[in-house]
């Protein structure tokens, strides 16, 4: 995988919080989207999805919304929850049945994609985290 250059959220108008709790490395959520963008100049979209199962953490190469999502772009790379992984090369694995968890990582440093919403999986939602915020039903 390239080196990660930059994490942006692209969040619905509500979810501005999320960008507070990822400047403190702090367990968020948002409904909205994750996009990361490569060194090399190409970027990843990060949502939940209805593939393989519905609600699963899903990346493609384009947006997951339509054109018209009133999606705002919020630069978080120098966040305390994301910094340590700008510059790195990085590895996208799924850590969990169903791609419930996606673990995004470098060599020393990691973050988790979750499909959690207020403690439920199988969620419209992303919880981004360091740490499993609930076990997952094997």
């Amino acid at each position: 995988m390239p080196r990660l250059a930059a994490v942006h959220y692209r969040l619905f108008e509500h979810e501005q919080q999320a960008i507070d709790a990822a400047h403190i490395a702090e367990t968020h959520d948002f409904g909205g989207e994750l996009a990361l963008t490569f060194h090399d100049g190409l970027r990843s979209f990060i949502s939940w999805t209805s593939e393989p199962v519905q609600y699963a953490v899903g990346i493609g190469g384009r947006s997951h919304f339509r054109p018209d999502a009133s999606l705002a772009d919020y630069d978080v790379s120098h966040s305390r929850m994301w910094v340590g992984l700008i510059g790195k090369e990085i590895k996208m694995e799924y850590s969990a049945a169903d791609d419930q968890i996606l673990r995004i990582a470098s060599a020393d440093d990691h973050v988790l994609v979750c499909s959690l919403e207020r403690g439920n999986w199988w969620a419209d939602e992303l919880t981004i985290c360091k740490q499993a915020p609930a076990p997952y039903p094997e």
